[in-house]
C-alpha cells in the first residue's frame, strides 16, 4: 500500500495541494478585487487593452503560506518552522505595503524605504556571517551586502512583471531550479520543499494570468515572488562562499535579474547623456519583454521565448551545480561565453547608449578627463583581481594581507610615480601603450622579487608551495597584470573603431542614405572614423562597402567593410548592393576617371562627392 504521508510523497502532495488553492484563491480574488478598486487600467506603459485586476499576488501569499505552514506541522524537521517563521515576518510586511500600493500607488522613496526594513528583517532573522577566499566578511559589509541584494532581487521581478503570465511563469523556472539544487544537499529539505511549494501556487495562479490575463499579480505578487528568492537564495550561499555558490542563485533568477540590470545600465546611461531624462526609477519601455513584443507582436509567443530565456540561465545553473567537484572550469568557460553572447544579443540598445556616452567623452576632453581621474582606481582593481587570480591557482586561496601588500605596493608605486596618469589615455598613442606595458612588466616582476625575499620562506610554510609553484603563480600574475591595465585601454580604441559603427546601424534612423566609398586608402580611414565616432545623432549615411581598383583587395575586407571590386565592376555591385551616394575618396585627380563615374551616377540618379583633405594658409609670413 502507498503511503501518502511519506517524505517522497511529501514533495508531490504539497505542491499539488498549493496549485489547487492557487486556484481557488484566485478566482476569489478575480470576483472581490474589483469591488475593492483593484484595478489595472490601460494606458501609459501598460500594453493591456481592458481593465484587469490587480493583486492577485494575495492569492498567492495566502496559499504559498497556507501549504507551507501545514508542511511545518506535519514535518519532523525543526528547520521548517526556522524556515516558516524567516519567511512569515518580512513577507507580511511586504505583502501589507504591495496592498496598499496596488490600490493607491504609492511613491517610489516610500516602498523603497520599506523595502529596506524589510532587508534589514532578513539580515537579523539569518546568519550571515560569510568567509570570501578565506577572509571573514565584516557585520557592516555583510550588512550591507544582504540589503543590496533583498532590494535588488525584489526589484528585479517586480520590473520583469510587464507581461501576461510573465512574472509567475519565470518563478516557476527559477524554483524547479533552486529545488534541485537544494534536493541533494543535507540540511535544506525545507528550502526544497517551499521552492515546490512555490511553484504549484504559481502554476495555480499562471492558470489566470496567462495570456489573455483574468488577473495580474499586482506589485503585491511580484515583490513576494522576489523576496522568496532573495532569502532561499541566501540560504544557497554557503558560509565560506564560492563562485559556484553564489552563481548558483544568480542564475537560478537570471531572467528577471539580467533585465534589472540592463535597466540600471540603460537609465544611468541616459542620465549622463540627458540630465533631463527619467532617473532610475523611471519606468521606460525597453526592458526585454517590451523589446521581444516589438518583435513578435504577439504576447503569448514573447511569454513563451521569456520562458525559454530562463530555462538556459535555468540549465547553466544546473551546469555549475554538476561540474562543481569535476571540471568545473569548462562551465565557467561555457558561462562566460554564453554570458557575451547574451550581452551581445540583448543588451543592444544599453550598448548604444553606453556608446555614445563614451563618444561623448571622446568629443569633450574635459568630461574624457574624469575617465582619467578613475583610471587609477580601475588599474588597482585590476591589479588585485590579478593577484586574487595568481594566488586561487598557486595556494588555493588569496593568501593574506602581507603578501598582498607586497604584491600590490610595487606596481602601485610605478605607475603613480612614472607619470602614467598624465596621460590622456582617450588619445593615447603607440609610444604611450608600449611605455605602459614596459612598466607593468617591470613592476611585476619588483613585485614578484619582493614577495621572493619577505615572503618565500611564510609561503612554503603555511602554503606548502614549490619554487615551481611560485615561478608560476609569479609568471600569472605578470600576464594578467599587462592583459588586463593595457586591454581596459585598448577597448576604447576598439569601441571608436568597430563598437561604434555597429551599435549606430542598431539605432533607428529614418531614411538612411546608402554610401559606397571609392577608395579604399588612408583618406577612407579618416573618413569612417570620422563618420561613426564623431558624428552626432541623427546623421544618415551607412556605408554598405567599398570599390577600390587595386585588384589586391578585391573580395577582402578593408577597415571593416566588403571590398566589392574596382570601378568596372560598378553597375554589377549598384544591382547587387544599390546604393544613393557614391564616395571618391582617392588622392589625386583623374579626370577620366571622374568623368565616369560622374556619368554613371547621373545615369542612376546617385549622389557624387569627392572626399578632400588639406590645409590652407590663414596668415601669410611676411619676406
Amino acid at each position: 500500500m502507498i503511503d501518502f504521508l511519506s517524505p517522497g510523497w511529501g514533495f508531490v502532495l504539497y505542491p499539488l495541494f498549493g496549485c489547487c488553492l492557487s486556484v481557488l484563491l484566485t478566482r476569489v480574488c478575480i470576483r472581490v478585487l474589483p469591488r475593492l478598486g483593484y484595478v489595472d487600467k490601460p494606458g501609459g506603459r501598460h500594453i493591456h487593452e481592458h481593465a484587469v485586476p490587480r493583486g492577485g499576488g494575495i492569492a498567492v501569499i495566502l496559499a504559498f503560506f497556507t501549504t507551507l505552514g501545514f508542511y511545518a506541522l506535519h514535518s519532523p524537521l525543526p528547520e521548517s518552522r526556522e524556515l516558516l517563521a524567516r519567511l512569515l515576518v518580512p513577507a507580511l510586511l511586504l505583502g501589507a505595503l504591495g496592498i496598499v500600493d496596488d490600490r493607491r500607488e504609492l511613491k517610489s522613496k516610500l516602498k523603497l524605504a520599506v523595502q529596506i526594513v524589510v532587508a534589514l528583517i532578513v539580515w537579523f532573522n539569518m546568519d550571515c556571517d560569510y568567509t570570501i577566499l578565506g577572509w571573514p566578511v565584516p557585520w557592516f559589509l555583510s550588512l550591507a551586502l544582504t540589503v543590496g541584494w533583498v532590494i535588488v532581487i525584489l526589484n528585479a521581478f517586480n520590473l520583469i512583471d510587464g507581461l501576461d503570465g510573465l512574472a509567475s511563469g519565470l518563478a516557476i523556472v527559477s524554483a524547479g531550479c533552486m529545488a534541485i539544487w537544494f534536493l541533494p544537499a543535507v540540511g535544506h529539505v525545507p528550502e526544497a520543499m517551499s521552492m515546490l511549494i512555490l511553484a504549484g501556487t504559481c502554476f495555480g495562479f499562471l492558470r489566470y494570468n496567462f495570456h489573455p490575463a483574468r488577473i495580474f499579480l499586482g506589485d503585491t505578487g511580484s515583490t513576494f515572488l522576489g523576496l522568496i528568492f532573495a532569502i532561499t537564495g541566501l540560504s544557497t550561499i554557503d558560509r565560506a562562499v564560492t563562485a559556484t555558490s553564489l552563481l548558483l542563485p544568480l542564475l537560478a533568477i537570471g531572467v528577471p535579474l539580467f533585465d534589472v540590470v540592463l535597466a540600471i545600465w540603460r537609465r544611468s546611461a541616459r542620465k549622463l547623456l540627458d540630465p533631463h531624462s527619467g532617473g532610475i526609477m523611471d519606468g521606460d519601455q525597453d526592458h526585454l519583454h517590451h523589446r521581444l513584443l516589438r518583435e513578435t507582436r504577439k504576447q503569448t509567443t514573447t511569454a513563451l521565448l521569456m520562458y525559454l530565456i530562463g530555462c538556459g540561465f535555468a540549465a547553466a545553473a544546473l551546469l555549475l551545480l554538476f561540474l562543481r567537484h569535476s571540471t568545473l572550469a569548462v562551465g565557467y568557460i561555457l558561462l562566460l561565453f554564453g554570458v557575451l553572447i547574451a550581452i551581445r544579443q540583448l543588451a543592444g540598445v544599453e550598448l548604444y547608449a553606453s556608446a555614445r556616452l563614451i563618444r561623448n567623452g571622446l568629443a569633450r576632453p574635459r568630461r574624457g578627463l574624469l575617465i582619467n581621474l578613475v583610471h587609477p582606481f580601475i588599474d588597482f582593481f585590476l591589479i588585485s583581481g590579478s593577484y586574487m587570480t595568481a594566488c586561487w591557482t598557486v595556494f588555493g586561496t588569496a593568501g593574506n594581507p602581507r603578501i598582498f601588500l607586497c604584491a600590490f605596493a610595487p606596481l602601485a608605486l610605478l605607475l603613480c610615480l612614472s607619470g602614467t596618469y598624465r596621460v590622456y589615455w582617450l588619445r593615447a598613442g603607440v609610444n604611450d601603450y608600449c611605455r605602459l606595458k614596459l612598466l607593468l612588466i617591470v613592476g611585476s616582476i619588483l613585485a614578484c622579487l619582493l614577495l621572493f625575499l619577505l615572503n618565500y620562506r611564510t609561503m612554503v610554510q603555511i602554503h606548502g608551495i614549490s619554487l615551481r609553484q611560485f615561478i608560476s603563480g609569479s609568471i600569472i600574475f605578470s600576464a594578467l597584470n599587462v592583459l588586463l591595465v593595457v586591454g581596459e585601454r585598448l577597448l576604447i580604441h576598439y569601441a571608436e573603431w568597430f563598437w561604434f559603427r555597429n551599435l549606430d546601424l542598431q539605432c533607428e534612423v529614418p531614411d538612411r542614405q546608402r554610401l559606397l566609398v571609392y577608395g579604399g586608402g588612408l583618406n577612407c580611414r579618416v573618413f569612417i572614423s570620422t563618420l561613426y565616432c564623431a558624428q552626432k545623432s541623427g546623421d544618415r549615411e551607412q556605408i554598405v562597402g567599398i570599390i577600390d581598383d587595386d585588384p589586391v583587395l578585391a573580395g577582402l575586407h578593408v577597415y571593416g567593410f566588403p571590398v566589392f571590386g574596382g570601378s568596372r565592376q560598378l553597375g554589377e555591385v549598384y544591382e547587387k548592393q544599390p546604393f544613393d551616394k557614391l564616395l571618391v575618396t582617392t588622392r589625386g585627380d583623374d579626370p577620366e576617371k571622374m568623368r565616369q563615374l560622374a556619368e554613371f551616377c547621373r545615369r542612376h540618379n546617385i549622389v557624387l562627392s569627392k572626399l578632400v583633405i588639406g590645409e590652407k594658409t590663414v596668415v601669410q609670413e611676411d619676406r
